[in-house]
């Protein structure tokens, strides 16, 4: 049994924690909520009933084929689940033992720019996620655009979807040449190129 020292211990510590807030950008389908609902899923920060739902839900209205759809954890609005994209600005919070985190996922279209330019306000980070099949886009520049006009000077390129380019080191390199190219000009002094599936879980939170 929980005691009330227990659980005022605990509060304690957790507001010692050091806060990171955090956004996914980048364009649509790029895997953005995958890789959020992956990265709850796999720190075990699901509780058993949003498992259950989550199953039912990937078998009914997922877009992952036969893999459980983990961007359902994030796709709250009824049109959102339908379309299979992200609209509004969805939080998520979650600590590890070390640090608290507030996760924005953001909206690829580019119609929602304004919605992503709110979750970006606040943010220390930005993980901008790039379809390994398709490279630096115009939405990827875009949106590290505006991170670079928010001040915010630590950005993870995220180059997901590798498993269906067969984790080819050759376009893995060749999208980081061309987005440091295109970032030379902008004022990000801090970034990290990391390739991943967020589907599969490569890279998320286990290392591949």
């Amino acid at each position: 049994m929980i005691s009330n020292m227990d659980i005022k211990s605990f509060l304690d510590q957790d507001q010692k924690k050091d806060l990171l807030r955090l956004l996914t950008a980048g364009s649509v389908d790029d895997g953005k909520s995958t890789l959020i609902g992956r990265l709850l899923f796999d720190s075990k920060k699901i509780y058993e009933d949003q498992l259950a739902a989550l199953h039912k839900d990937s078998k009914r209205i997922g877009h992952a084929g036969e893999d459980i759809d983990y961007a359902l954890l994030l796709d709250g609005l009824k049109a959102e689940r339908e379309q299979g994209i992200t609209i509004d600005v969805a939080y998520r919070y979650f600590s590890t033992a070390r640090r608290k985190f507030i996760i924005a996922d953001t909206p690829g279209h580019e119609q929602y720019t304004r919605n992503m330019v709110t979750g970006a306000s606040t943010a220390n980070l930005a993980i901008i996620l790039v379809d390994a099949r398709h490279g630096v886009i115009t939405q990827t520049k875009r949106h590290t655009y505006i991170v670079s006009l928010l001040g915010i000077r630590h950005v993870v390129l995220a180059v997901n979807k590798m498993d269906l380019v067969d984790f080819d080191q050759d376009v893995f390199n060749q999208i980081c040449n061309d987005y440091r190219a295109f970032v030379t000009q902008l004022d990000i002094p801090d970034i990290t190129f990391i390739p991943m599936s967020a589907l599969k879980g490569d890279n998320v939170v286990d290392i591949s």
